[in-house]
């Protein structure tokens, strides 16, 4: 389809992009292997998924009244309401089409230290980690405002973080999807809810998950503090749905919530049903004593 042209085109521009480049100067030469799927694979079969075939609207016959309301302006506005805040209104969405295919455009990696509010230098095992695990040097977050409940002054480094995009975005997308996921006991997997409401996803992992990383793994003692770390991906989707699609096909896993009342009446079965698995039980007993 259209994407073999496209990966085509891909290709012969970095091979002149290579060609031209000078000494000292870094160009990439490959294309990682998220990156390759999406545009292979992925994309054609997002646009099959959000694809909806036009129904035509039939002809209906003309509404006098509806002609009389429309040529109304409508009622004077309400100087209460003219100048009280209103809220942005979301972008509409695109029909479906090659070109307007949701993707991922920046991946932001971010780790606060609260121990960095005694001694800042307590910040530098973050930033080692946060530079290990995607390869890029984090830049380090201030404080704002002043908080006197937690010994917190205005410019004070208390977090550090990442802004991913391209190559580095996918690189650091595979190992956290394909390596630091799968290895972890108390995490199932992204509710059907999560979302901002623009297609953006939000992950928080315990410091554990970071030591699953394999650039982390084999040098784990080496860092002093080892802390929490959150995931922001940052989608082009309008909508959640969209969002959620995009990233479930790169395999994040969404699990549909469960009914309470229907776990709850597995739980809680009645007297009456107990009493009858009760007396089946004494008769499968009896009954394999008398085959013996």
């Amino acid at each position: 389809m259209f994407s073999h042209l496209q990966n085509s085109v891909r290709a012969i521009n970095l091979a002149r992009a290579t060609a031209t480049a000078g000494r000292g100067r870094q160009v990439a030469t490959y294309h990682t292997r998220l990156a390759t799927f999406y545009h292979n694979v992925l994309r054609d079969d997002l646009m099959i998924l959000g694809y909806e075939h036009p129904i035509p609207k039939e002809d209906a016959a003309p509404n006098p009244v509806a002609e009389v309301i429309s040529e109304i302006k409508g009622t004077p506005p309400n100087p209460k309401r003219q100048h009280s805040p209103r809220r942005p209104k979301k972008p509409e969405v695109p029909a479906p089409s090659p070109h307007n295919q949701p993707f991922i455009k920046s991946v932001t990696v971010h780790i606060r230290v609260r121990e960095a509010l005694a001694n800042k230098h307590n910040l530098l095992s973050a930033i080692m980690a946060l530079q290990c695990i995607t390869g890029k040097r984090p830049e380090i977050v201030r404080s704002v405002n002043d908080a006197a409940p937690w010994k917190l002054r205005k410019n004070m480094p208390i977090a550090t973080k990442v802004c991913l995009e391209g190559d580095l975005m996918y690189e650091f997308l595979d190992k956290l999807i394909e390596i630091v996921l799968p290895r972890l006991k108390e995490w199932n997997g992204l509710t059907m809810r999560a979302g901002d409401g623009m297609g953006n996803v939000t992950l928080g992992f315990e410091p554990t998950a970071l030591g699953l990383f394999p650039e982390i793994e084999p040098i784990y003692d080496m860092f002093p503090l080892i802390t929490g770390f959150d995931v922001s991906i940052y989608t082009s989707a309008v909508r959640n749905p969209t969002g959620r699609l995009l990233l479930s096909g790169f395999g994040l896993p969404f699990l549909h919530a469960r009914d309470p009342s229907k776990v709850k009446a597995k739980v809680k079965a009645s007297p009456a049903e107990a009493d009858n698995c009760e007396n089946s039980s004494s008769t499968a007993a009896v009954a394999a004593s008398d085959q013996q």
